[in-house]
């Protein structure tokens, strides 16, 4: 299928349309934060790392913060058993983050190996897998900054570094507990796709609309002598990469003060190389180009924040590897095709995505290219189809999804779905007859 011209989006007709609010100033950079940090794993355990030095710190020299300097007696700890408790906990703890470590680095290459390399950024994302690498780390910096103060554990304070050391000796027994249950789940090839299937359910309520949602907006016919296009640079790691989503309220700020609409050429989720357009601004005066450059974020991989499309990659990903012959797995196939058949369902019912972002005025000032609907249908079973027609247990799970999107969809919505049922009637009768006699039939459950 040929993908419409990105400068398409912009021929909307002059009048009243239905559009989208842009969103908060701030909201853009939220998000931005919230992704920088659940995309890089140092940044909690380092976090936790600084706080189990200064929780060391102030066991050891409570008087700087104004804390009693001795507590109540109740462990009956002398300070030499104290120090030799902590060096214990500082050469175990090491020890073990070491084991963890190794463990983590095993889950990340089965999952890669069975399920496909995109799903990795679920295990990196994990909170719970950041979090207890962080708590290893404090428990081992506290020990190690408590005998380093003083030359040794200070007279006296034996009480209460023995019992800051425990409770984080406590705090570690647990998430290392939360930690081995989490892994478990993410190597099982189930909670990976429902985890997948989650967020771009997420994705999806971001980006397809409710009717509620949706406000009047103003088109202005835009004079073709008119159109100025803005271009990546050539130099500096901003000049390429993944555009994995924009600030709609700030292009839409730049394009009320200039008067004009911005157009994003190259789609969400889309590689632009050096030197590539990106913008096509519509209107007499010109915004500065590295105004609308800045809205951009540029990255290394696709995310789903603005890109309900990267679930259902990753998901054809892991049904397309499930058929190899390498693996032969059609459950797991099967497994992706329900997900499928929930996603397709919930954007079904929606409002489609208008891609278009009004000012406090209503004038439309940002247009962009969402994902069309029988793009989605065609990444979303396409590939499979193809990979799968040989196997009983996809062909007939697909059959019945197909009866059930026909069923529930709308209309205007089934052309895609008849031509994909078309590819699969048309692989299925290359087949031989007795296959042929049991691929052909509907089941819900595949082969149970």
């Amino acid at each position: 299928m040929t993908l419409q011209p990105a400068t398409d989006a912009a021929r909307a007709p002059t009048g009243a349309v239905r559009a989208l609010p842009p969103g908060g100033r701030f909201t853009h950079r939220r998000v931005l934060v919230r992704e920088w940090t659940r995309n890089r794993f140092w940044v909690v355990p380092s976090i936790c790392l600084v706080l189990g030095g200064g929780l060391a710190v102030l066991t050891e020299e409570p008087a700087r913060f104004g804390l009693p300097p001795v507590l109540p007696s109740t462990l009956g700890v002398t300070d030499e058993t104290a120090e030799s408790i902590l060096g214990v906990v500082a050469s175990s703890m090491l020890t073990f983050v070491g084991v963890v470590f190794t463990i983590t680095l095993v889950a990340l290459q089965l999952a890669s190996a069975q399920l496909s390399p995109r799903v990795i950024r679920t295990f990196v994302r994990s909170s719970i897998t950041k979090l207890a690498f962080g708590i290893f780390l404090a428990t081992f910096t506290f020990s190690v900054t408590a005998l380093a103060l003083g030359d040794g554990v200070a007279p006296g304070d034996g009480e209460r570094t023995v019992m800051a050391a425990g409770l984080l000796l406590a705090a570690s027994l647990v998430i290392f507990v939360v930690y081995v249950t989490s892994t478990m789940q993410l190597l099982q090839v189930g909670w990976v796709i429902t985890a997948v299937a989650e967020e771009t359910r997420a994705a999806i309520s971001r980006e397809y609309p409710a009717a509620h949602q949706l406000v009047p907006g103003r088109v202005r016919q835009a004079k073709p002598d008119q159109r100025h296009l803005v271009r990546l640079s050539e130099h500096g790691e901003r000049a390429l990469g993944i555009i994995r989503g924009v600030d709609r309220a700030r292009l839409v700020d730049v394009a009320r003060r200039y008067d004009a609409v911005v157009e994003l050429v190259p789609r969400v989720g889309q590689y632009v190389t050096t030197h590539e357009v990106v913008f096509a601004v519509h209107g007499a005066r010109m915004p500065p180009a590295r105004q609308l450059l800045n809205a951009i974020d540029l990255g290394r991989n696709r995310t789903m924040y603005q890109d309900p499309a990267f679930g259902f990659r990753q998901l054809a990903d892991v049904g397309t590897q499930a058929l190899s012959t390498a693996l032969n797995q059609p459950t797991t196939a099967s497994q992706v095709l329900d997900r499928m058949a929930d996603l397709l369902l919930r954007i079904a019912r929606l409002e489609p995505a208008p891609g278009r972002f009004v000012d406090a005025d209503g004038v439309v000032r940002l247009l962009v290219r969402p994902i069309a609907w029988d793009e989605l249908v065609e990444l979303a079973f396409v590939e499979i189809t193809v990979c799968g027609a040989s196997s009983p247990q996809i062909t007939r799970r697909l059959l019945a999804l197909y009866d059930q999107l026909e069923r529930e969809c709308p209309a205007a919505l089934r052309p895609p779905l008849l031509q994909c049922r078309a590819l699969l009637v048309d692989k299925l009768g290359s087949s031989s007859a007795p296959v042929h006699r049991w691929a052909a039939h509907p089941d819900p459950m595949g082969l149970g």
